[in-house]
């Protein structure tokens, strides 16, 4: 029997609840009274004052669209994940030139140090089988040519 008896308290709680968070929202946008007393205490009530003094009557702000102040924050949160990922391709994009930058810088110093390898009365190269011979002049001054062209397209 004891059971049955918390099972209908039980049952009745949330009715309960909801209730008091009914009432209490009705009683939070009721009209309140702000009044002087005889001694200067100022008073805040939501009935009003007692007698024929004078009151001001403060109105409870104005509801909100809650539909509508969804879609703004919607719109805000939009327009700043926008801006983020704006942020953040514009990022990519600078560091991938960054990137390109570095390797067209390295590519500019190995084709300058190839052209100072070529300017040697003697150079070495490897031929087909991976020995070492010397290059013949007619072979030099063509990689030096090769090394100038790409000097000038890669260090600019």
């Amino acid at each position: 029997m004891f059971m049955r008896k918390t099972t209908r308290i039980n049952r009745k709680l949330p009715i309960l609840l909801i209730s008091c968070i009914c009432l209490s929202s009705q009683l939070a946008v009721a009209e309140m009274y702000k009044w002087v007393d005889d001694e200067g205490n100022t008073h805040y009530t939501q009935s009003p004052p007692p007698g024929d003094v004078e009151k001001e009557i403060i109105k409870p702000p104005p509801r909100i669209d809650s539909e509508h102040s969804q879609n703004q924050l919607e719109n805000r949160k939009k327009n700043l994940s926008d801006a983020r990922e704006g942020r953040l391709k514009a990022n990519e994009k600078k560091e991938n030139e960054q990137q390109e930058l570095e390797q067209q810088r390295a590519a500019c110093e190995q084709a300058k140090a190839r052209l100072a390898s070529y300017q040697r009365p003697r150079v070495k190269i490897k031929d087909k089988d991976g020995n070492a011979t010397r290059a013949s002049e007619e072979q030099r001054q063509k990689e030096i040519v090769k090394s100038r062209e790409l000097i000038a397209e890669l260090c600019k």
